[in-house]
């Protein structure tokens, strides 16, 4: 038996989410903990952006029985396909994008990710989602550093997170 909470905190701490997925048992947990809120929810399609949120969403989307779609940076998405432009925690200019035809009006959208910063990410990814007329019903993710403004934004959203820094 693991004791989640003091685990998860250790690695977390140390702001390594890679060494998450190296511990079986603990990652199970941390899937399941961020299912567990979702269950049920008439959910139609899960989301994750590139890169860290690739390791969690599509275990997710595939536990719930949703497909799932990879928010890509925008430069590894082809011409006409739908993007969106934000800037990160740094301050950078970035975008992120999606396939044309990946999410339809009146899709029902579970978005995951590994960490929240700033939420710039999670801002510009429900801006991309709702330029498509889908909504985003729930967030899900395990590491939750936002400040209570921007935590206060998301949880419109139905954010759900596992620890809070």
């Amino acid at each position: 038996m693991i004791n989640f909470g003091k685990q998860l905190g250790e690695h977390i701490k140390k702001d390594s989410v890679y060494s998450l997925l190296s511990h079986k048992d603990l990652f199970e947990e941390i899937i399941k903990k961020m299912i567990k809120p979702f269950e049920n929810k008439r959910i139609t399609k899960g989301v994750a952006p590139e890169m860290k949120g690739l390791f969690y969403g599509p275990i997710i989307a595939y536990e719930l029985h949703l497909p799932f779609i990879a928010i890509l940076k925008k430069e590894r998405i082809s011409r006409g396909d739908s993007s969106i432009s934000y800037k990160d925690y740094s301050k950078k200019r970035k975008g992120l994008g999606i396939e044309k035809k990946a999410i339809k009006k009146g899709d029902k959208i579970l978005l995951v990710d590994d960490i929240f910063e700033t939420g710039e990410i999670g801002k510009a990814i429900i801006k991309l989602i709702e330029k498509k007329g889908a909504r985003v019903k729930g967030i899900s993710i395990v590491y939750n550093k936002l400040n209570k403004k921007n935590e206060d934004f998301f949880k419109k959203y139905n954010l759900h997170y596992l620890i809070k820094k």
